[in-house]
């Protein structure tokens, strides 16, 4: 897996709004693979926690929330290995 198919996965899971338990593998092997990149942990937890949420519209907007979050990360840490 990279990080493009692993933002992907995140993406597609949150247009779909998919729930634990139809997404779980997939969804938590892209997190996984993401958040061994970076120190941070919290954006990958709070996505992995909402899948699990009732409200749907609020679904959507916290783990919208927390994508860009990871991708902030991802972008940071590119950043500092280029310096």
């Amino acid at each position: 897996m990279d990080e493009l198919t692993a933002l992907t996965i995140l993406a597609n899971t949150i247009e779909t709004c998919l729930n634990k338990d139809l997404a779980a593998s997939e969804v938590f092997a892209a997190l996984n693979f993401l958040a061994a990149r970076v120190p941070a942990k919290w954006p990958f937890l709070e996505f992995h926690q909402r899948l699990e949420s009732g409200d749907q519209d609020v679904r959507r907007q916290i783990l919208n929330s927390a994508l860009a979050a990871i991708k902030l990360l991802l972008r940071a840490r590119q950043t500092i290995s280029h310096l």
